[in-house]
């Protein structure tokens, strides 16, 4: 099946503001990576906790098991490392080389920096933490973009291609450590005085990062703003030395750590749930609703994971989601008042709520399911009013524009083409999963249309030639719940299947080059 555009149409030029943004939104989806694996981490620092074990055995004198703990500490003690390796295998396509290069890079560069800027030095305590590792994973992308393909003179040939990035990046990581060691100290002063604002703010600190959190999540910039609040926000300074971020100073046992991540459980474990099930009430095809969305709430209670929740209504009642946004800076600022401290190594579901509740620097747990409570009931009388009100197209209220009288939002088992089947040419097996990469190709005009495609939890973004020639009533047909335009880039909400059907249509796309190439 072809899968090239025949459109004549010619281009249109993106602007410099969308290549920033297409660069910002990269990154936040590189950073998904690395953050993937904190819960394993924290669930393993906190099962070798003395604590648990004196409640599990009913035995004051426990020790706990400090391999399982040191298990866990491992990885948060090399985090830097495990971004920068993220970060330049996720924003290069999963090319082993760039991953070794932003390894390399960040080994030589932290050892230079210490050499020009060590932790402790004068007034400073200087230390760059995670942004060491974001630095250097983004510098070895891009110089694996740019010279894995190089070629050098014969006598040098074994050194050209992927071999060169790894000694490019450590040659620039020596250039950056020094000059980032110079810098670093006056550029550390100013973060660490934001953060000092924001904690000054008292609990107007969280309820704004809470509103924003939820404010970028159509653009996936959220991460981005997380990446600051996690591991940089304030200092608590260990025995191993100093801790930065509001969530791994929480792991790290700050008591006065968590009040950034507390009034999450509230909204994921409570509210959104009972949002839910309003729009299944509301709902003029209740079991098309409750098709979507029980799931979709048992995810969020259990795992904190809201974004199907909150694309169900996002393209349809985008005031309902700025109110969302406004519900959720209102409960972290609640929490914070309310002197709730709890983090999460994943998000704030019911399981990261039981692994953190007993531990050391965690208060008022409890009171976390009494607020819960209490948005349960916020959540679901606005939702009711409002898609009452305002006859709001949430999930199984009906949606014309692709002809569906029910819906266009299916659950995932009924998405896209019928299950495998035998081809009518040669009897082979015709895999369902790359029919429907295939159809959402073309509903984007093609891959000639297509100049990048990755894949995030549950969203396709995309950099297109042309937008103008994107189908969007096939796309809905084929399963896609929304889709967001900003100039050429392109989000095309395909659920939580959308990370497997971007690593299709990247096959697809390059076979299909391979054979117009051949020809």
């Amino acid at each position: 099946m072809s899968v090239a555009s025949t459109s004549s149409q010619l281009p249109t030029s993106p602007s410099a503001g969308n290549r920033i943004l297409a660069a910002l939104q990269s990154l936040g989806r590189s950073l998904m990576l690395p953050v993937a694996v904190l819960p394993v981490a924290a669930l393993l620092l906190r099962l070798g906790q003395p604590d648990l074990w004196q409640a599990i055995l009913h035995n004051p004198g426990a020790t706990g098991a400090p391999f399982i703990a040191d298990a866990g500490g491992a990885v948060f003690n090399n985090l830097p490392m495990i971004f920068a390796v993220g970060i330049a295998f996720g924003l290069a396509g999963g090319e082993g080389a760039a991953a070794l290069a932003g390894l390399v890079g960040f080994l030589i560069f932290n050892a230079v920096f210490n050499d020009f800027s060590p932790i402790g030095k004068g007034a400073h305590n200087n230390n760059m933490d995670v942004l060491s590792g974001i630095l250097m994973g983004l510098v070895a992308a891009g110089l694996y973009r740019r010279y894995h393909t190089i070629r050098l003179p014969d006598y040098l040939g074994f050194f050209g291609g992927r071999r060169f990035v790894p000694i490019i990046t450590g040659l620039s990581a020596v250039v950056l450590g020094v000059i980032f060691g110079f810098i670093w100290p006056p550029v550390q002063d100013a973060l660490q005085a934001f953060g000092t604002a924001i904690i000054g703010l008292g609990a107007f600190g969280p309820g704004i990062y809470g509103f924003f959190n939820r404010l970028l999540i159509p653009l996936g910039l959220h991460h981005v703003l997380n990446s600051y609040i996690w591991f940089q926000l304030g200092t608590y300074n260990t025995a191993q030395g100093p801790v930065h971020g509001d969530l791994l100073r929480y792991f790290a046992g700050d008591p006065n750590a968590g009040l950034f991540e507390s009034g999450f459980f509230p909204m994921m474990m409570f509210g959104l749930p009972a949002a839910c099930l309003a729009m299944i009430r509301q709902a003029r095809f209740p079991k098309v609703a409750a098709g979507i969305l029980i799931s979709a709430a048992f995810a969020s209670f259990l795992t904190g994971i809201t974004e199907p929740i909150e694309f169900a209504f996002l393209f349809v009642a985008p005031g309902l989601f700025v109110i969302h946004a406004f519900l959720t800076a209102t409960s972290l600022f609640i929490c914070s008042l309310l002197n709730i401290h709890m983090a999460f190594g994943f998000s704030a579901g019911l399981i990261d709520y039981i692994i953190n509740f007993g531990a050391k620097n965690t208060t008022n747990p409890l009171l976390i399911l009494v607020v819960g409570a209490v948005y349960a009931v916020v959540y679901y009388f606005v939702f009711s009013f409002f898609i009452k009100t305002f006859n709001l197209g949430t999930p199984g209220r009906g949606e014309t524009s692709t002809g569906l009288s029910a819906d266009w939002i299916l659950p995932e088992s009924q998405r896209g083409p019928a299950p495998k089947k035998k081809s009518a040419t040669n009897g082979s097996s015709v895999d369902k999963n790359d029919t429907l990469a295939a159809q959402v190709i073309e509903a984007l005009a093609g891959g000639d249309n297509i100049e990048s495609v990755e894949g995030c939890i549950t969203r396709l973004r995309l950099f297109i030639k042309d937008p103008a020639l994107i189908d969007e009533p096939r796309l809905k047909s084929l399963g896609a719940s929304g889709i967001m335009k900003q100039g050429n880039i392109v989000q095309v909400v395909m659920g939580m299947q959308s990370d497997d059907i971007a690593s299709r249509m990247k096959h697809l796309i390059k076979e299909d080059e391979h054979v117009s190439a051949s020809e």
